[in-house]
């Protein structure tokens, strides 16, 4: 009597091959969009920075001086007050940092910069020029 061998279904092997090209496949993807949220958030904080620095100018041709300000987006308002207590447009994402530093005893100029925590760029702006420079961040442990 002869055995009639069936071919239907998946050996173990060709399982555990399906299995490891799934696996692998889903880890580069995950590594992409995280790459990809990470340029977008930084790209959020460079977009953040112009902003706050039109709100700068603004309020410098209405009080002839600049103002500081540290604005976190990691909860509460995540908007940009001026010292007069006005709430300007200035939305800080969610981990966006942003800061503005008044130069100068006159206050007649300011540097700014934005980052998204987790990001290893940095971006930096110059009242005195009017340009955005990104650079390398140079991130600590707490980070």
């Amino acid at each position: 009597m002869k055995q009639v061998r069936s071919t239907l279904g998946f050996t173990g092997v060709e399982m555990v091959f399906a299995v490891l090209i799934i696996a692998v496949l889903s880890t580069i993807y995950f590594f992409l969009v995280d790459s990809y949220r990470n340029r977008r958030m930084s790209e959020q904080a460079a977009k953040v920075l112009m902003m706050a620095a039109k709100a700068q100018e603004d309020f410098f041709a209405k009080e002839h001086h600049y103002f500081d300000a540290e604005v976190s987006g990691n909860g509460g308002d995540g908007l940009l007050v001026t010292p007069d207590g006005h709430k300007t447009s200035v939305q800080v994402p969610p981990r966006v940092i942003l800061s503005l530093k008044s130069k100068g005893h006159d206050r007649a100029a300011f540097d700014g910069q934005a980052y998204y925590t987790g990001s290893k760029l940095i971006h930096r702006y110059d009242s005195e020029t009017g340009k955005i420079t990104t650079v390398p961040r140079v991130q600590d442990d707490s980070g």
